[in-house]
Parts: C-alpha cells; sequence; structure tokens
C-alpha cells in the first residue's frame, strides 16, 4: 500500500501544482508580459503568494469529499479513523492535511515512521478500499 499512497500524493501534488499555474500565469505572467515587465517587486510577489494560496488551499481541503481527495479515489484509497476504521469528521479530515504546510517535515517523518504527522493528530489511516 506505501506505493499506491505514494502515487495518491503525487497524483495531488500535480494537481495542485497545474492548480498554482492558472493563477500564477493570469496574476503574475500575463500582467508581466502587458507591462514589459514594468510592475513593481512588491506586486509581483503579493500576486505569486495569492497564486501558490489557492494551491495550498487544495492540498488542506483536497479530503473533504468523503471519498477522498482525487489522489485516493484514482489510487483506492480512503482515510478512516484510526481505531474504528470507521468514517472520519470533515474537520478531522482538514487537521490531517493541515501539517502538509510543513511539507519536508511531513515527508520525512512519513518516510522514518511510516505514519504521517497529520496522521498522528487527527487519528487517522489510510487504508485501501477492495
Amino acid at each position: 500500500m506505501e506505493y499506491t499512497r505514494l502515487i495518491a500524493v503525487f497524483i495531488d501534488f500535480l494537481i495542485a501544482a497545474c492548480i498554482n499555474t492558472i493563477p500564477f500565469t493570469l496574476l503574475v505572467m500575463l500582467p508581466m508580459v502587458q507591462t514589459n515587465g514594468q510592475m513593481e517587486s512588491p506586486e509581483l510577489m503579493g500576486r505569486a503568494l495569492i497564486a501558490s494560496l489557492i494551491a495550498m488551499l487544495y492540498l488542506v481541503f483536497r479530503d473533504i469529499p468523503s471519498g477522498g481527495s482525487i489522489g485516493k479515489k484514482v489510487m483506492k484509497l480512503k482515510v478512516v479513523d484510526a481505531e474504528t476504521q470507521g468514517p472520519v469528521s470533515i474537520g478531522r479530515r482538514i487537521l490531517r492535511n493541515v501539517t502538509w504546510l510543513l511539507s519536508w517535515i511531513e515527508i520525512f517523518a512519513y518516510l522514518i515512521t511510516k505514519k504521517r504527522i497529520g496522521d498522528r493528530i487527527a487519528k487517522t489511516d489510510v487504508i485501501e478500499i477492495p
């Protein structure tokens, strides 16, 4: 299951990258071309941060649907309560993804312990759907 979970994360990060590309193109690249590169740096930075924030919001809220994120659906995985293996509340599904804002720390924690920090905090597991 480890590989299917990593593929699901890769799919979700690919979606986040695409989500980031659209606002980045509209908010940063297009205005740069229209002004011949004459935009002020603080304005560009603000616009780039907004584009990144939109992608981060996808990563945090991606498991709101009861079936989980797009990556989990494709790889036939779902988030469950660690103790009961039953459904998990929306709040806990969001809580488990907030730790993705720690990015590299979350990745290293998973590689070392085989369990994400977010899953530990929210008391969730990811299982395969038969």
